[in-house]
């Protein structure tokens, strides 16, 4: 792979020539996204220093670009083409940014595909993404809140493949996406000398913000069809019916499980038949309380505004939302969680409202532990405790958090132990298929589920 400026700039002008001695080929409607990654977007990641192909870095959950196969080639839907980290920071919150790939016919600087490429952005707080086609590089604001009739204006440079012929034009991309630039912070860099807009919510804010207004929505909508209803009822099962969504939108993200989306609620029964149908389901197969049948939501008599809930259903479906389930930590998911539930609904004979619990209040707020604190005093308590022993022998271990709160330590602890015995198990291959490990294609040994 190059490693200075010039073999860059020498071997994306041959691309670049290349591209354009057979553009008619290339820009042909039957050329597709899968090709055009092959041929030249790899080929132009790679003249900035990255594994691409992972020729090096072969260490499973050690590797510096995670690719995504192309989806319309059975790939992954609603994953980024390209993830990029830098070692030794693997886990999915560290990621520094997104490229998406497109095939290269027409304008790929639409609304959905920006819409699309900032919600990976956003999600996973990284400050800017790309989107390419490799006849044209898009670079993306993704510092906030995408909406996908404005997505668009968040672009912020464009480039077209003749200008990889441009040395200065060329050190713009070089210097900011190249392995050595990311690795010295150039994009927290360069965002921080972009101005903020008016209006600027962080990830969290904006999630709580919208939660809040699904809440309000909710209790409203209950409120309405039976006025009997109080302020602790309210607040009962407003949160369930979110939780169950919140959980469900990440079971369809992550790829756990996506027989009933939520965009499709209302196509069988109206949607709230739907999401009581699909909570059932889900019911039989997570046993935690959110899934478990409600004495008020559950029951066939129970009123809800078909409107009001679908409305909210739309809002989170994957087409329409910033928020991208897989890539949002579930670190992040716990400080909202955290906030979320320092809120109760207060109730008059006829209205419902959300105000902060009154010890909330009192105390100034929620406070959350930090995930790199988190981390860090996993890796240096748990981490130095499992050192050097085996599955079997970490087996007789046990850990506890006794004020749990969300549980951001026992999710630090469970991180650490699946990464340390993925690591074990590809270190100590002959013990791996008797432990139940899966071998994928690229040889290497990854946990079952």
């Amino acid at each position: 792979m190059p490693t200075t400026f010039d073999e860059a700039f020498a071997a994306v002008q041959s691309l670049a020539k290349n591209f354009g001695d057979h553009k008619g080929h290339y820009l042909s409607p039957t050329y597709k996204e899968a090709e055009v990654r092959i041929a030249f977007i790899d080929k132009f990641l790679m003249a900035l220093g990255w594994d691409v192909r992972q020729d090096t870095q072969k260490t499973p959950g050690a590797q510096e670009v995670k690719v995504e196969p192309d989806a319309s080639a059975g790939g992954s839907e609603g994953r980024a083409d390209y993830a990029f980290y830098i070692a030794p920071h693997f886990q999915k919150d560290d990621v520094r940014f997104f490229v998406e790939a497109k095939k290269p016919a027409g304008e790929i600087g639409t609304p959905a595909n920006c819409f699309q490429t900032l919600g990976y952005g956003f999600s996973a707080q990284t400050p800017l993404a790309v989107l390419t086609d490799f006849e044209q590089f898009y670079i993306l604001d993704c510092r906030y809140k995408p909406a996908k009739h404005t997505a668009t204006a968040q672009i912020l440079r464009k480039y077209h493949y003749t200008d990889y012929f441009d040395r200065e034009k060329f050190a713009e991309i070089f210097n900011l996406f190249s392995r050595a630039a990311v690795a010295a912070d150039a994009l927290t860099n360069f965002a921080g000398t972009l101005p903020k807009k008016r209006g600027y919510l962080s990830l969290n804010d904006a999630f709580l913000a919208d939660l809040d207004q699904y809440r309000e929505t909710l209790a409203r909508a209950f409120k309405n069809r039976d006025p009997d209803l109080d302020g602790a009822t309210l607040t009962e099962i407003t949160q369930r019916t979110l939780d169950r969504l919140v959980f469900m939108r990440f079971l369809e993200d992550k790829q756990i499980h996506s027989e009933n989306p939520v965009a499709n609620f209302g196509t069988k029964g109206t949607a709230w038949q739907d999401f009581v149908a699909a909570s059932r389901k889900l019911d039989g197969i997570y046993n935690g309380i959110v899934f478990k049948a409600h004495p008020r939501l559950d029951v066939p008599g129970f009123k809800v505004d078909d409107a009001a809930f679908s409305g909210i259903c739309a809002e989170l479906a994957p087409a329409n939302t910033a928020y991208n389930f897989n890539y949002i930590s579930i670190q992040i998911l716990g400080s909202i969680y955290e906030r979320f539930l320092g809120k109760v609904i207060v109730t008059t004979d006829k209205r419902a409202r959300v105000e902060e619990k009154p010890e909330v209040r009192k105390a100034g707020g929620v406070y959350y532990t930090p995930e790199y604190i988190v981390r860090y005093i996993v890796e240096n308590t748990v981490g130095k405790l499992i050192e050097d022993k085996t599955p079997a022998q970490i087996a007789e271990l046990r850990f506890a958090d006794i004020a749990c709160g969300s549980g951001s330590f026992l999710l630090g602890v469970f991180d650490l132990l699946l990464r340390y015995h993925r690591d074990w198990f590809n270190t100590n291959p002959d013990k791996a298929q008797k432990a139940g490990c899966v071998q994928r294609e690229d040889g290497a040994w990854h946990l079952s589920p």
